[in-house]
């Protein structure tokens, strides 16, 4: 079995239609999102997904997402949870609940959304301008969030939209823009991240896939106990065309990026 894994979306509705005609061209039929997804609850929106869900419907496909941290997590909080542990946002839009777990051809995954916004003061700014939410405190992971997640062991692959302390090429890259930000919302998702690590040792994955840093890479992340190496790819965002968009092949445990050179049909 083949999934599809796909980068930050952001409500970038012609984007997501596009990635889902390139997964059906590619013959996939889940796709796994990592986040920002984009929930909102206004009647505008609401009329854009219902027109993703029939198309995704139609072709037999379905998204599966662990919820980012610019996602209305008010309108997250009003969706039950379905037989199977997922909170439908649509039929075929499946939000994974922090610490769910599923089983895909044949390998257990673990799903922890979620994360810090380093431009929490900006969006504060935003919403005195217009009065439009901007920012939901229930972005932010808890401990029970991550015993929750622990508490089932292992899984072979980790979705999530934070990345863990101690992946070095990731490491490196956010040390050069942290200048531009707020040094309050710093430490505020510093904290999280932290808190977002204990989950990932808890589980020692072999694969971890994630968005929020809008940059596509591969690198990887040593167990500081056990010395485990678990491989880490980080997803670029909506309008990356090279590596927006990847195939995990669940047989063999592989991963390739590959490119959404079309437009979409809509």
């Amino acid at each position: 079995m083949r999934v599809a894994i796909l980068g930050d979306t952001h409500a970038n509705y012609s984007w997501i239609w596009e990635a889902i005609d390139r997964c059906e061209d590619l013959g996939l039929k889940t796709i796994i999102q990592v986040g920002d997804l984009g929930i909102t609850s206004n009647a505008r929106a609401a009329e854009r997904w219902n027109k993703i869900n029939k198309h995704l419907k139609l072709r037999g496909m379905q998204i599966l997402v662990a919820p980012g941290n610019h996602e209305d997590y008010d309108r997250i909080a009003l969706t039950d949870t379905n037989v199977e542990g997922w909170q439908p946002f649509r039929s075929e839009i499946l939000l994974a609940p922090r610490g769910h777990r599923s089983e895909l051809g044949g390998r257990s995954f673990v799903w922890l959304g979620g994360a810090g916004s380093v431009d929490r003061t900006l969006r504060a700014e935003w919403h005195a301008l217009d009065g439009k939410r901007y920012w939901w405190p229930g972005e932010a992971l808890t401990v029970n969030d991550v015993e929750k997640t622990v508490a089932g062991g292992h899984a072979d692959v980790f979705i999530s939209h934070d990345a863990p302390t101690g992946v070095p090429d990731l490491d490196i890259r956010l040390l050069r823009s942290e200048s531009q930000w707020d040094p309050a919302d710093l430490a505020y998702a510093g904290e999280l991240r932290e808190l977002f690590t204990r989950a990932v040792e808890g589980v020692s994955p072999d694969w971890l896939f994630h968005g929020h840093f809008h940059w596509g890479y591969r690198s990887y992340w040593k167990h500081p106990v056990t010395g485990k190496e678990t491989r880490v790819v980080g997803m670029g965002m909506d309008n990356d065309r090279h590596e927006g968009l990847g195939v995990l092949d669940l047989y063999d445990m592989s991963f390739n990026w590959v490119s959404i050179p079309h437009k979409g049909r809509k």
